[in-house]
């Protein structure tokens, strides 16, 4: 990888560059390369903490490891380091032309056909980690809908698009080898997963990455996009199965739904939606979660 040194002075003159969405904003300062508008710098907000940059730079080294042995181009890649006076700041990207997966799942239109193939695709990498050789024990960790970026859709011809790309960005937070990654985004209340082995716990009680996270955190975002709400991972277990009743009510594909079941089932890994995301073409505001709440509220006061 290229190694972009700037002096003190220099670096502190860059003009941060503000995305449209995404938490690398929380995590990172972005800039621009000086010189260019091609390459973006992420610069670490504690880039101080000589441990949390080794343990990013082990990341992106096992991260290079994995797509020398395996092609990904779905997955982001690090083209260089910044250094300011012998201090590694963070990695360089390619800028990717694109929108985050949330403008075009948060966005209405008539047809739910460019949702559901942005889940396709997003499924389909997440099985191909999985699927890859057991000695990296990958997955991608920190699964939420800003680290999705669709590839040159513009959003007034949506509707038009048959065939998308998609770019998972950071990919410094996957799990690869000695990598543990990055809690993901839905995964946060360990006391939740206490009691399910496959939801391993670290020391400090935070879920650790592994494939059954993914398809945790894949099949949430799914829900998200049922549901019109970002609040069905905090449902507790006994009324998160009360909502699945609901939207079995309602019509909703038994395979998909015993899908969603599965995540809180201690004696068999997590069956991932993919293969049962064309039995989700009707999403109303029948299937919201306070639709949901209204109506059992109802009914419990009865």
């Amino acid at each position: 990888m290229e190694i972009l040194e700037l002096t003190k002075e220099e670096f502190e003159n860059l003009k941060p560059l503000h995305l449209i969405a995404g938490t690398l904003e929380k995590e990172s300062d972005m800039y621009y390369v000086p010189g260019t508008k091609k390459k973006i710098i992420k610069v670490y907000k504690n880039y101080q903490d000589k441990a949390y940059i080794d343990a990013k730079m082990l990341a992106i080294d096992n991260l290079l490891q994995y797509k020398r042995e395996v092609d990904f181009p779905e997955l982001l890649e690090p083209t260089g380091i910044l250094k300011v006076e012998n201090n590694i700041m963070g990695p360089i990207y390619s800028k990717i032309l694109g929108y985050t997966s949330r403008i075009y799942l948060n966005t209405f239109y008539d047809t739910i056909d460019i949702k559901i193939e942005i889940f396709r695709k997003i499924g389909e990498l997440l099985h191909k980690i999985a699927k890859t050789n057991p000695k990296y024990n990958a997955a991608f960790a920190d699964v939420h809908v800003d680290n999705f970026i669709i590839n040159g859709i513009p959003l007034d011809n949506v509707r038009n698009v048959k065939n998308i790309s998609i770019t998972a960005c950071d990919t410094d937070s996957m799990k690869i080898l000695s990598s543990p990654g990055i809690t993901g985004y839905y995964l946060y209340d360990g006391d939740k997963f206490s009691d399910f082995d496959k939801y391993p716990l670290d020391e400090d009680g935070y879920v650790l990455a592994n494939t059954n996270t993914d398809i945790y955190c894949y099949s949430m975002m799914l829900l998200d996009l049922i549901s019109k709400s970002e609040y069905v991972y905090s449902l507790n277990i006994d009324e998160y199965y009360h909502y699945l009743d609901f939207l079995d009510k309602l019509g909703f594909d038994s395979n998909l739904l015993r899908a969603f079941a599965s995540l809180y089932e201690e004696d068999i890994d997590n069956i991932s939606p993919l293969p049962y995301l064309d039995g989700l073409r009707t999403i109303s505001d029948e299937c919201a979660l306070t639709n949901f709440y209204q109506k059992r509220f109802k009914k419990i006061r009865k």
